[in-house]
This record gives structure tokens, sequence and C-alpha cells, in this order.
């Protein structure tokens, strides 16, 4: 009966201790939310802010970019897909070696200003459509995240 219990202790022991990190060397990250769900161009030539929150982890806790990435869609089918655009994470306010977090990223609708605060979204679009944002973390050693999108926001043409 010792035996029996001691192999059901050690067996506790070797399940709990190789309980797996969540964290990974490859860098994590999951959009959370989007806002506002319709974007308009702002008065009198002015600009809409829209809100992107994501969390992510890193074991090594060296991301260092953010690879941005736009579709428009027609009805439920992507018709263009902008990767362009990707930011050092310096810029985003986040602390250095962090290996998990928050972060909110602002865009400017109607501008292609992307310094300070804000990150330019300089795409008005000239009839109504749909639209996502999606995240892919780069870390320092150029692991690439998973690719994680936000839901669908509206962008009215002016």
């Amino acid at each position: 009966m010792k035996i029996i219990t001691g192999l059901f202790f050690l067996t506790l022991v070797v399940f709990f201790s190789c309980k797996k990190d969540k964290f990974t060397t490859e860098p994590q990250v999951t959009v959370k939310s989007i806002s506002p769900d319709e974007v308009r161009q702002g008065t009198n030539g002015g600009f809409t802010i829209i809100t992107l929150d994501a969390k992510y982890t890193d074991d090594d806790g060296d991301v260092d970019s953010v690879l941005i990435i736009t579709k428009y869609y027609d009805a439920d089918t992507a018709t263009y897909v902008d990767t362009s655009f990707r930011s050092s994470l310096g810029g985003l306010g986040l602390p250095p070696k962090t290996r998990q977090g928050d972060m909110t990223i602002q865009f400017e609708y109607n501008t292609n200003n992307s310094q300070g605060a804000y990150v330019g979204f300089p795409n008005v679009v000239s009839k109504d459509t749909t639209a996502t944002l999606g995240l892919v973390l780069i870390d320092a050693a150029n692991h690439r995240s998973n690719y994680s999108e936000s839901s669908k926001i509206r962008l009215i043409a002016p």
C-alpha cells in the first residue's frame, strides 16, 4: 500500500511540474477590442481616433516592433490588404523587457501623422466599407508572433 501511495504522489508531482509555461520565445498577441464600430471623417476635415486594445506575452521580453495589417472588405471578402506599416514599440509607450502586458494603439483616421501618441491611418475610403486591423509582434531575434485581428469596423466615406 505504501508503494501505491508513493507512486500516486510521485505522479502528481511529475504532472504539476511539467505544466507548460504560457510564455514562449516567439511573442504571442491577442487583439481584445477595437472602437468605435463606425468611423467617420472628423468635422472640418479633422480626424477621428480609432483605438485598438491587445495583450501580449514574450518569454524573452525583447519585443521591439509591431506590424499593423489593415484589411478592407467587400462583404465577407478581403479586397485589399495593406501590410506596409511597422512601428517600434518604443513609439507606443511600452516599457522594454516586459514579458507580458496590455497595449493600446490609437490611430488618427484621415491623417498621415505618425508622430506623437497616434499612428496615422490615411486611407479615407471613397465609399462606405468595412475593415479590420491586425497585429504581428516582432522581437529582437526577428521571431514573429501569431497574427491576431480585430473585429470589423465600418468606415464611412465623407
